[in-house]
């Protein structure tokens, strides 16, 4: 696979554009994953818990910005403990709520790319456990 395919890929999903057809929204709320694309109908998630990939994604991301931070604001203009664990904490809260849906959409990215996203066989969709 080439790099500058899994890069656009990636850049993709981070604009929250289906990476399948690169056309659907993956989000119709601020939180709220669509199930599958409203343009190509592919299936973002296709077994329970697939979605803690974007957890620890956004998790890692916000843990390396605060972290590093921390470090270059301590180094550059040592402000006081109180100040820096206020501001920090802070950031983290926020960005990890801002980044989410983005942090989402590179997972189920990483998903197509690894093959586990990938459009419906037939017209039905794949059996999830209702009867119609």
């Amino acid at each position: 696979m080439e790099i500058g395919y899994t890069v656009h890929k990636l850049f993709v999903g981070l604009r929250l554009r289906c990476p399948n057809c690169e056309q659907g929204h993956m989000f119709h709320g601020l939180f709220a994953m669509d199930e599958t694309c409203p343009y190509c109908g592919v299936r973002y998630e296709r077994r329970e818990g697939e979605s803690i990939g974007g957890t620890m994604i956004n998790l890692v991301c916000a843990e390396v910005l605060s972290m590093g931070g921390y470090i270059i604001t301590q180094a550059l203009f040592a402000p006081s403990l109180a100040f820096q664990l206020t501001f920090w904490v802070t950031f983290n809260i926020v960005f990890i709520l801002l980044f989410y849906r983005h942090a989402r959409g590179i997972w189920a990215s990483l998903s197509f790319l690894s093959g586990n996203v990938y459009p419906d066989p037939d017209t039905q969709k794949e059996f999830t456990g209702q009867v119609k």
